[in-house]
């Protein structure tokens, strides 16, 4: 039960807190109050789109929050225990704040919430009835909506199913279609793919192989250099012409320190050492020998090296940076290869799949449509029944379904609804013909099928809250009587909130709220208090009989809050 709204720089409104009893509550005013001013804060509460115009002119924010009591209403625990929200007391605290910086922060007991969440828990709360809802009605494209609404009960399951079954149907046309439109671009990517994947194939790269065919062309490139530098070591280290060589003058050393090495074992250690590098010196040259005939290269390796090189470079400027770079592409391309091929052999079973599925979805949808005929009945019948206490005796509602199409798996008449089309027929005097609503309805027909069709999900849902925002549209006297008294009848089970211009409504109210403008030199202020009985006479006077009110107007108000007193008596009996 929606218990209190506070609401703080919004629009009109400084700081505003409104406390709602149980049943009937109406909100009054004359035109250009701010009634709208409090439904708008109301919705926002309730997360609907934030317009940061709301935000009273020189404020920086403004923020609504709504005291809920929610201790007799079962069907949200689930929601809030799945989130984390802890109720104490029975008690939901919602608030939300907006910024003229574009800040829109909710918090529900306290807790950071997404906005989202806040939609999910006050649609189980609360049923708003927005000024031009009934338009709806003019929309052929949602009478669906409005039957299923009324028997999702009975056919909750079906749908579901059909719901499910056309997101696989879907889905795999999608995926059909993703495959046959691009059969063409399909075949060129194959090609493209197969030719480079040959291509770098051919080419037998090897990790580190650029690498090792830069130093040899480095070698080549350098050959000249690097012979006449390891020539001229070997004639330092061998000797040549009349050059002695190196090694036979270590040799002749190690044989002198040989002929002393036995008076004194510092004379032994030095030959030791000596032998040693005469050792390696020899080594040295040998291994200098062996790079020299290595150095020998012919014409045909120098060009075997750079056409390799060039052709890893080419390779490298098509498919990456690296010979490894190049392998992965090649890998990666294969990989494309292979999934491309296979789509190709998955296309024959998904075309399968998809015939078999769409026959599933056609006779779930048959179902569907059977049971939403069914219900159809029960709700044209519940929705009379509720015309007739709205002053429409003799209405008939009949819901009018068009022909199921044929069987055609190319799910052009599919939806996530399933293939019913339905519209609402309506005769509103004996012995004329059913016609479309849509077009035949008056603006205060339309205003009493929407009371009639919210006073049914009144008596189906657990929502405890209806907010009837001038409902009364296209309505008066007597009608404007009945339409209260339905309203007055809802709020015996559910708390209703009501604005509205008629008296006759606003008497029924088991409380009234008015909605006053207050203006000083520089500046305009919406203020809501709620009346005490003699306040309910003086406006109810004035919305009878306008602003000059007489005594007459104030007995009339008088007599209607009496009777409207008596039928709740009666009522509650």
């Amino acid at each position: 039960m929606l218990c209190q709204l506070s609401i703080k720089n919004i629009a009109l409104i400084d700081a505003l807190t409104i406390e709602f009893t149980e049943g009937l509550n109406v909100l009054t005013g004359e035109t250009g109050a701010g009634k709208s001013i409090v439904i708008d804060s109301m919705n926002l509460a309730l997360g609907e789109r934030a317009d940061r115009d709301l935000i009273r002119a020189g404020q920086e924010r403004a923020s609504v929050e709504a005291l809920f009591d929610v201790s007799a209403c079962p069907n949200i625990t689930p929601i809030l225990e799945e989130n984390g929200i802890e109720v104490e007391g029975g008690q939901l605290i919602v608030s939300r704040m907006l910024t003229t910086s574009g800040r829109n922060i909710v918090r529900i007991n306290g807790m950071l919430t997404p906005l989202s969440l806040l939609r999910q828990i006050t649609a189980a709360l609360v049923d708003v009835h927005g000024q031009h809802e009934h338009q709806y009605l003019m929309d052929e494209g949602r009478h669906l909506g409005f039957l299923d609404g009324f028997a999702h009960n009975e056919i909750g399951e079906a749908a579901q199913r059909v719901a499910a079954l056309y997101q696989q149907v879907h889905t795999l046309r999608l995926r059909l279609r993703g495959i046959n439109d691009s059969t063409q671009e399909r075949a060129q990517r194959l090609d493209m793919l197969n030719y480079q994947v040959e291509e770098i194939a051919q080419a037998r790269l090897r990790p580190g192989e650029e690498e090792g065919l830069m130093e040899q062309r480095d070698l080549i490139r350098n050959a000249e250099r690097i012979l006449a530098a390891l020539g001229q070591c070997s004639a330092y280290l061998d000797g040549y012409d009349d050059m002695a060589a190196c090694t036979d003058s270590i040799r002749q050393a190690v044989s002198l320190l040989s002929g002393i090495s036995g008076y004194g074992a510092q004379f032994e250690a030095l030959e030791e050492q000596l032998r040693d590098v005469y050792y390696v010196l020899e080594d040295i040259a040998m291994q200098i020998h062996v790079q020299a005939e290595k150095m020998e290269f012919d014409p045909a390796t120098a060009e075997y090296v750079e056409n390799r090189l060039d052709e890893i470079k080419s390779l490298k400027r098509k498919y990456g940076n690296s010979i490894e770079d190049v392998l992965k592409y090649q890998e990666d391309a294969q990989k494309e290869i292979d999934q491309l091929s296979k789509q190709e052999r998955d296309s024959s079973q998904l075309d399968r799949k998809f015939a078999k599925l769409s026959r599933e979805l056609y006779d779930a949808c048959a179902q569907l449509h059977a049971l939403r005929v069914q219900a159809a009945e029960r709700f044209s019948a519940a929705v009379g029944n509720q015309l007739r206490d709205l002053g429409m005796e003799k209405a008939r509602l009949h819901v009018d379904f068009a022909p199921l199409p044929e069987f055609d798996q190319s799910d052009k008449y599919f939806t996530a609804s399933g293939l019913d089309r339905v519209r609402f027929m309506i005769s509103v005097n004996p012995g004329e013909p059913l016609k479309p609503l849509s077009r035949t309805a008056s603006g205060g027909e339309l205003s009493r099928i929407m009371l009639a069709f919210k006073a049914i999900a009144a008596d189906m849902d657990d929502v405890s809250t209806m907010v009837f925002d001038e409902i009364d549209t296209g309505i008066s006297g007597h009608m404007a009587q009945v339409v209260g008294e339905k309203m007055a009848s809802i709020g015996r089970n559910r708390q209703v909130i009501c604005v509205t211009h008629l008296p006759q409504i606003a008497a029924l109210g088991d409380s009234q709220h008015l909605v006053e403008k207050q203006s000083t030199d520089d500046r305009t202020v919406t203020n809501v208090r709620t009346l005490s009985f003699d306040e309910r006479v003086q406006e109810l006077a004035r919305m009878v009989g306008g602003a000059e009110q007489t005594e007459a107007t104030r007995s009339h108000a008088r007599e209607m809050l009496s009777m409207a007193a008596a039928l709740r008596a009666s009522t509650a009996n």
